[in-house]
């Protein structure tokens, strides 16, 4: 019998990424398509679309640093490349396991 690995209906459960500046933890990513968030924005008002990003969702926790990180988001084609960028920043980004 194949084992569930082999079934082409069954999707990979997505990536996860943590990024940080120093210590601090600036930015979680998701490697789906998904909305873009601000932990520190006001909530939308109701019945507002969220932003919808087409290779990623995000959750952003620096007010100081998202301008930096979406900066390198919109220069990025792919999830790959944003990461790179990132990196090449001094961001330190690690895979999650979960």
């Amino acid at each position: 019998m194949p084992s569930s690995n082999s079934n082409p209906n069954v999707s990979a459960k997505p990536k996860r990424y943590l990024v940080y500046r120093g210590d601090d933890k600036v930015l979680e990513i998701t490697d789906e398509p998904g909305p873009l968030i601000s932990k520190n924005a006001p909530p939308s008002p109701p019945g507002a679309e969220p932003v919808l990003h087409p290779f990623l969702s995000a959750t952003a926790y620096v007010p100081e640093k998202e301008g930096i990180l979406r900066e390198a988001l919109n220069r990025s084609s792919t999830l790959a490349e944003y990461l790179t960028s990132l990196r090449s920043m001094g961001f330190r980004v690690e895979e999650t396991g979960d």
